[in-house]
């Protein structure tokens, strides 16, 4: 019989290989596969090296995150990122996450549910960058209901955790108001509750203006190269849209990709860039091949580096269970 954790990465699996099934029922292999092999190799290549450069930024953003429990370089930040990244890739639910945390841990000597908390804080800058990316964008395009819909919805979601967080960094308050909940709230949901320590703790770190700005001003750092991704890719395969239009693949993948249940948003990514590209008359077969290829750039090499590098440092990440202690 299958243990819990099993189950759930057979159950990711389950999706991935449905949502393939739905990505390509409908596709003419021979045009996708032309598509596929028409794709600029250097500008691809190009792609990926600012791909990967751009963990230095995002090692620069933690750096800041990290300011209130240690000095830390960017070169050794990195390698832990890409590390949690390459886990994300091969296992579901974002445990690459949770790697990351115990990675910093061991390698820093820090408190790893503090290094999880800033981890929380970032996917919420990240979340809230390509929230207002993607509201922007609709002062420039006529998009379908249904994306305006998403949009301001994406937008006041993360609006409402960033004012959150701040009101976690500058006062005790709302962890106090969380922690009295916690002793009157069923057992059952005491995973909510300490989601919200966490993040509320990681939001500790957020204790000036300066660190804010800092860390606001990184974030749009980090998905400027992620957008220079996009429209190296898109040119590569001879795609024309107008520039909004990589700002909406950009947002759409990514809004879709912080809660995908599958290893890397496998499925998940693909139908959001499928979609994104729908509003701009891309034919179905060429949507996929730069969903397929953009991806694959993005996937393929932090794979690799990560896991060399966890195999370097002789790390072991199989005890996941001890790690979310």
């Amino acid at each position: 019989m299958l243990s819990g954790k099993n189950l759930k990465i057979a159950l990711s699996f389950l999706i991935v290989a449905l949502l393939f099934y739905f990505l390509f029922r409908n596709i003419d292999p021979d045009l996708f596969l032309k598509y596929l092999s028409e794709g600029n190799k250097p500008l691809i290549a190009a792609g990926v090296a600012v791909y990967l450069l751009a963990f230095f930024v995002r090692a620069m953003r933690w750096k800041v995150l990290l300011r209130h429990i240690g000095s830390f370089k960017v070169p050794e930040l990195a390698p832990v990122i890409v590390a949690g990244y390459a886990v994300n890739n091969v296992l579901p639910v974002r445990i690459g996450e949770i790697v990351r945390a115990a990675i910093a841990g061991k390698i820093f000597k820090i408190s790893i549910p503090a290094a999880f908390a800033s981890v929380f804080v970032e996917r919420v800058f990240d979340g809230l960058t390509i929230a207002l990316i993607l509201s922007a964008t609709l002062f420039f395009y006529p998009f379908q209901e249904n994306m305006q819909t998403l949009a301001w919805g994406a937008s006041l979601i993360f609006a409402l955790l960033f004012l959150f967080a701040l009101s976690a960094a500058f006062s005790s308050k709302p962890l106090e108001f969380v922690q009295f909940l916690r002793s009157k709230a069923p057992k059952f949901s005491m995973p909510l509750f300490d989601f919200a320590e966490k993040f509320l703790k990681g939001a500790a770190s957020l204790d000036s203006w300066q660190k804010i700005f800092a860390t606001f001003f990184l974030s749009m750092c980090v998905w400027a190269c992620e957008l220079l991704v996009y429209l190296l890719i898109v040119k590569a395969f001879g795609v024309e849209i107008p520039f909004v239009g990589c700002l909406v693949m950009l947002c759409a993948a990514n809004l879709g990709m912080l809660a995908a249940p599958t290893p890397a948003g496998l499925g998940v990514f693909q139908g959001a860039i499928v979609f994104a590209l729908e509003s701009f008359n891309v034919p179905y077969e060429q949507r996929m091949a730069v969903a397929v290829i953009l991806h694959a750039a993005q996937i393929v090499p932090t794979t690799i580096i990560g896991f060399v590098w966890i195999w370097l440092k002789n790390l072991n990440i199989g005890r996941i269970d001890s790690i979310q202690e």
